[in-house]
């Protein structure tokens, strides 16, 4: 954890070596498993939300993404959840973070839209 709050207030490796008495190869090494560790539990934070979620909407490929805000919402309708999202935040969450599942509009990988209790919109 210190070497990441080091490394966020702009310190180099061999900067925070010499303040924690140490090479800057373990200070590679803590940094580079410390950022695994964190995204090993951001993974598990992301499984645990979809497990409980009320809803969960498959997208297939040939499926248009400006469908799927609609498909979410009447999906939340019938689970009586409140999407905390509208439609252009909708779209523009599944274009940031589907990377390449993605070929203009139309799906090409299966990803899936998660809605929590709270009204959250994740995309897997």
């Amino acid at each position: 954890m210190r070497v990441l709050e080091l490394r966020a207030r702009g310190l180099t490796q061999a900067e925070i070596a010499r303040r924690l008495k140490t090479s800057r190869a373990n200070v590679c090494i803590l940094e580079r498993r410390a950022r695994a560790n964190i995204a090993k539990a951001e993974r598990t934070m992301k499984l645990a939300a979809r497990l409980s979620a009320p809803v969960v909407i498959e997208l297939k490929p040939g499926d248009d993404i400006l469908e799927a805000p609609n498909l979410l919402f009447k999906a939340a309708d019938g689970a009586k959840v409140k999407v905390g999202l509208t439609t252009p935040e909708i779209i523009a969450r599944i274009r940031e973070t589907t990377g390449d599942k993605l070929r203009g509009r139309s799906v090409i990988k299966r990803f899936e839209l998660v809605l929590t209790a709270d009204g959250d919109v994740l995309v897997y």
